[in-house]
């Protein structure tokens, strides 16, 4: 009897030590997440799709462009053709001429002094020209009475006579009452104030002279626009008073310092001013056609896509199969953008259209993983 009933229900045992064994081993199983690792980098679009989307591609190129510039700028006086006009002996001013304000010509006596130190000068040019005629080339002092000679005759030149005027006095040894004060080259006395009877010691200031035919403007360029300028470079001027009308200048300098809060460089344009209409401490605005990048490998800058700090790229590798690529690029303007890798000349890349071909490439990828 026992072992019937033991017969009977041994079935039912191999069945349940079965399943507890299934259980055990389905537990001990690791099965992988279900993850996507290669991401999706080339789509492929139908014409009809493209056919309902704003879409355009170009061709990149190694080529120069041209870079638009408008920098911020003042007009300057010339300094190198800015001269103060100073007192080269003492003494006591007994004419006035001109005043501030007044266009002068190279030349122009601007006003006279009266001084014993330019009496006394020219008795010391008399008396050594006199020396120097009557010692012969044999002589042995013939050496010593020319350079005492010539030392008196530059004094004369210092103090502004002319050569006709130290010429004269060569010949009829009649010394100057009065020492003319001359204008150096043309152009405006723009301050100084010269007082009749005035006494003056050496370096006393009468004028600040300028020639405003030519002037400087001195412009800010941003640091980050540096390697698009070069000396040379041409620009147009404009100023507010004269809206139509540009002023060709020249790039002639650009400076060592860039300012800490701007982050600009200064720069020094000279522009024509033979009309006359730029006045010093104008605000202006010089407009430049920089050269950007010479014959390196460019794209449109609506081309270039940045995420997670990486530029990219859609490059057409037909009419409908376009690629995600990582680039490296380099300078970059708001129309153009240089690469450095990624691409090859010649390669066609998306301009329009991509953020199209983006929400596009992440749909696919997304279907990928389901």
């Amino acid at each position: 009897m026992k072992y019937n009933v033991l017969i009977a229900f041994l079935p039912v045992l191999l069945l349940l030590a079965g399943s507890c064994n299934k259980t055990t081993e389905e537990e001990a199983i690791d099965y992988p997440e279900r993850t996507h690792t290669d991401e999706q980098t080339t789509l492929v679009m139908t014409r009809h799709q493209l056919d309902h989307i704003q879409f355009a591609t170009e061709r990149a190129e190694e080529k120069s462009v041209s870079v638009p510039l408008s920098l911020p700028a003042r007009i300057a006086l010339n300094e190198r053709e800015t001269a103060h006009i100073t007192a080269r002996v003492s003494g006591r001013v007994e004419k006035v001429h001109r005043v501030a304000g007044d266009r002068v010509r190279k030349g122009d006596v601007l006003l006279e002094l009266f001084s014993q130190e330019f009496l006394a000068m020219q008795s010391e040019f008399i008396s050594a020209e006199e020396r120097f005629k009557r010692v012969s080339e044999n002589d042995p002092d013939h050496g010593t009475a020319k350079a005492i000679y010539e030392s008196a005759r530059k004094k004369l030149e210092i103090v502004g006579l002319t050569v006709v005027e130290i010429e004269g006095l060569a010949d009829n040894h009649n010394p100057l009452t009065l020492l003319p004060v001359r204008a150096p080259f043309d152009g405006a006395l723009l301050k100084g104030e010269v007082r009749l009877g005035e006494f003056v010691q050496l370096g006393t200031e009468f004028f600040t002279l300028a020639n405003l035919s030519r002037l400087w403007v001195i412009a800010d360029v941003f640091e980050h626009d540096l390697p698009l300028i070069s000396e040379g470079l041409a620009g147009e001027v404009s100023v507010t008073p004269y809206p139509t009308e540009l002023f060709r200048a020249t790039l002639t300098t650009i400076y060592d310092m860039i300012d800490e809060r701007s982050r600009t460089v200064k720069t020094r344009f000279e522009v024509e001013n033979r009309a006359g209409k730029l006045k010093p401490e104008m605000f202006a605005t010089v407009n430049v056609h920089a050269r950007f990048g010479g014959k390196t490998l460019k794209v449109p800058s609506s081309a270039v896509m940045e995420n997670r700090g990486s530029a990219y790229v859609f490059v057409a590798l037909n009419d409908t199969t376009f690629e995600q690529r990582v680039i490296q690029t380099g300078f970059e303007t708001k129309t153009y953008t240089e690469i450095l890798q990624g691409l090859k000349p010649g390669e066609v890349v998306v301009t329009k259209g991509i953020f199209y071909l983006k929400s596009e490439l992440a749909k696919s990828s997304f279907v990928e993983e389901e």
